[in-house]
């Protein structure tokens, strides 16, 4: 599959590069804002194409799909411009800035009948798939209890904006949560502001499949320590994943069935970029443009996750407003 990347950033540079090049998927095209990070981005990473327009590099041609990875306001025209010339897209998540306009976008992909998957990476964790695997068995029973912790050190721009800090970073364990559990509603929310030092957010909330659910999320931890942690109960058995690569099962009458990738071995099944999600979600991508999968991320269910944020951000606003205000 030949692929065009979007955007030249640290994320990009850090995961999204070397995950497509893991995931076995052939990078033809670069584009970024300038001639320079393009060329240089391009050269890195073995693309022969570097451009300074997502216009131009679909104009050039020879792309089996793009994969976008840019700041929240600015999916929105690039995905509109590669719909419009019928190229299916990988976009990291969110993919744009309100549930709203994930919906216009769901709109265009549709009429031009155009795959856009949305790369909540996690969904495609291993771990995390083993665990829904596990509460979606039969001796498991519905979810009675879910907590979900997301956690990382100071980021200063996290501080000065809740609401892009919520869909840029716990949005992961709000997604994670549909997947597992299902829809989220009777959301409450209580927001703690340490001025200069980070945030925390403590969400409690029901599935629509009758567990009660908490989350809790800052930016007062560290990033030298675990970052999350998801626990699900059903009736008597529970599955813990453990900073995304352990999983554990707790059968109600059994020994409990840990799973962990074996990193002294070098194969692809234990890298750190398939271990957290993202290869393969790159490679499910490949597989919904060749029609050998169905999509599991995408554009509606990505405004969903967006949606139920944005409830959680209506919850904690009030609190934002008045700190901001002292």
């Amino acid at each position: 599959m030949r692929v065009g990347v979007v955007g030249a950033g640290r994320h990009a540079n850090s995961a999204v590069y070397p995950s497509i090049l893991e995931a076995g998927l052939d990078l033809v095209a670069v584009c970024a804002r300038t001639p320079e990070r393009a060329a240089t981005t391009a050269g890195r990473w073995g693309a022969d194409a570097h451009h300074t327009s997502v216009e131009a590099m679909l104009a050039a041609g020879g792309l089996d799909g793009v994969v976008v990875a840019v700041p929240p306001a600015a999916y929105r025209p690039i995905l509109a411009q590669c719909i419009e010339a019928r190229v299916p897209v990988f976009c990291e998540k969110p993919g744009g800035q309100s549930a709203s306009e994930l919906r216009e976008v769901a709109a265009l992909a549709a009429e031009a009948h155009t795959e856009v998957v949305v790369g909540y990476m996690k969904r495609f964790a291993p771990a995390y798939q083993r665990a829904r695997d596990v509460i979606g068995s039969a001796g498991f029973g519905c979810p009675s209890l879910a907590h979900f912790t997301f956690t990382m050190g100071r980021i200063d721009e996290y501080l000065a904006d809740l609401r892009h800090y919520l869909i840029d970073n716990p949005v992961h364990m709000i997604d994670l949560a549909r997947y597992l559990v299902g829809e989220i509603d009777e959301i409450s929310a209580v927001l703690n502001v340490v001025p200069t030092v980070g945030l925390s957010v403590s969400v409690i909330a029901r599935s629509d499949r009758g567990a009660t659910c908490s989350f809790d999320f800052c930016t007062t931890s560290s990033f030298a320590h675990r970052s999350e942690f998801v626990e699900v109960y059903g009736r008597g058995d529970s599955v813990q994943v453990d900073n995304v690569d352990t999983c554990a099962y707790r059968p109600a009458d059994g020994p409990a069935e840990v799973r962990r990738p074996n990193y002294t071995l070098p194969t692809p099944a234990n890298s750190g970029w398939t271990v957290m999600g993202f290869v393969p979600a790159l490679q499910h991508f490949r597989d919904v443009v060749a029609d050998r999968a169905d999509n599991r991320s995408d554009l509606e269910s990505a405004a969903r996750t967006l949606e139920t944020t944005e409830l959680v951000w209506q919850r904690l606003e009030p609190s934002w407003s008045a700190l901001r205000r002292e």
